[in-house]
């Protein structure tokens, strides 16, 4: 499993467009895998979606959301490709009021054997792109600030980090397409060693 979280979207479309962009490249050289939205994939779109839009149930959340990526982590054939991964929930979850240590201690299993990109940008320029772009109400964006928001990615990408799993920091501030070329850079040996190819 390879994942990437981001405490930002890009200057145009965001998550879903540099998924598509990585995923291009690595077909193109052959490597195959299977692309995947934690939570947008399987029977829990819907849960997630509803209990993410007002989250007043923040365990059931946090549950939901573990729950589907196990559902995506058993079921899987190949390598995945995944966006939305356990550090989206050690800063969304954690701010709607659960212990970190207990967020990290549900989604612990799932970490095994998968890698996580923390792509990262500074508090100004995150909120100088977020105030150029039209974007739909988001319960944790309309309350969480920018500065707390990136410190949070930063406790959460520190917590797995020092826990020994495989987290790489990436430099989200230049072009969406830049990136994209270096992140399948860096995930195609990845996927190759876990015999996607």
């Amino acid at each position: 499993m390879v994942s990437y979280c981001r405490p930002r979207r890009t200057e145009r479309n965001g998550k879903s467009t540099l998924l598509h962009l990585i995923s291009d490249r690595l077909i193109r050289d052959g490597i195959r895998f299977e692309q995947c939205s934690n939570n947008d994939s399987g029977r829990w779109s819907t849960v997630i979606r509803e209990l993410a839009s007002a989250p007043d149930r923040p365990l059931t959340l946090a549950l939901a959301t573990a729950a589907a990526r196990a559902e995506l982590k058993e079921g899987a054939h190949r390598p995945q490709l995944c966006d939305r991964f356990v550090v989206s929930t050690l800063v969304y979850q954690r701010f709607a009021g659960l212990p970190l240590e207990y967020l990290y201690a549900t989604n612990r299993p799932l970490l095994a054997a998968s890698v996580t990109f923390v792509l990262r940008v500074d508090a100004a320029p995150l909120l100088a792109r977020r105030g150029c772009r039209a974007r739909k109400p988001d319960w944790f964006k309309d309350r969480l600030g920018v500065d707390e928001e990136v410190g949070l990615y930063d406790q959460a990408t520190a917590l797995l980090t020092a826990n020994g799993h495989d987290v790489r920091v990436m430099d989200a501030s230049g072009d969406e397409v830049t990136l994209a070329a270096q992140l399948a850079a860096e995930i195609a040996p990845i996927l190759q060693r876990s015999g996607a190819s």
